[in-house]
């Protein structure tokens, strides 16, 4: 089998791997990856594609219903053997169905919790803490003091970067006061914010707590 031959027949085999990929990198929160890293997650991708919709047949096979044998390693090692076009189409619905089972699973970071509870690893999963703090379904309302600038900015946290390189985040009922003395400025219904980490503090609260300022009390 020449090179170039080769080369067609295995991007068409592992077409549903690419496919498979290109969903998870397009809707997951990672870091960039390189073309080898992409093209080794499209051959994973492929081969889990593949064993699925083999156990597929496999149990239809028991149920007795009759299916046509999976050809796809005979196909990827043979050059006597035609690709499947079914088996391919086949595969690549296998493979959208996992991409979303695995961006969930990215989404939710539900391999970092279960490794966690059985003592594993201490990892969260996300970029930075930033994004991991924020991920918290336990954090709502935030008051971010910028000590550039000297305001206080109390609201709900409607949306944040993914990472804290940025420091972005979008606030609902804002509002703005002083941060020296505390005094009340100023209610927006939305705000965004972009952010330089080094002079921010970022205190997560319950609402309805009174904001108090930053200025040093005097010990009398």
């Amino acid at each position: 089998m020449a090179a170039s031959e080769f080369t067609l027949r295995l991007l068409l085999l592992f077409f549903p791997g690419v496919i498979c990929a290109y969903i998870v990198d397009s809707l997951t929160i990672h870091r960039p990856k390189s073309q080898f890293e992409f093209v080794l997650d499209s051959l994973v991708y492929g081969l889990a594609s593949y064993l699925v919709y083999w156990a597929a047949l496999r149990g239809a096979s028991c149920l007795g219903l009759q299916v046509r044998p999976l050809v796809f390693l005979h196909a990827l090692t043979d050059a006597r053997v035609s690709v499947s076009f079914r088996e391919l189409v086949w595969a690549s619905f296998v493979a959208c169905l996992l991409a979303l089972c695995l961006t969930v699973i990215s989404t939710h970071k539900l391999h970092f919790r279960l490794a966690r509870k059985l003592c594993l690893t201490k990892k969260f999963g996300e970029l930075d803490v930033w994004g991991f703090v924020f991920n918290s379904p336990k954090v709502e309302w935030v008051t971010v003091r910028d000590h550039a600038h000297g305001l206080i900015y109390d609201g709900w946290v409607q949306l944040f970067s993914d990472d804290s390189q940025n420091a972005e985040l979008v606030l609902r009922d804002v509002k703005v006061y002083n941060n020296a003395s505390g005094i009340y400025l100023y209610e927006v219904p939305s705000l965004y914010l972009s952010l330089n980490r080094d002079g921010i503090i970022v205190e997560f609260r319950q609402p309805g707590k009174e904001v108090t300022s930053n200025a040093p009390t005097d010990s009398g």
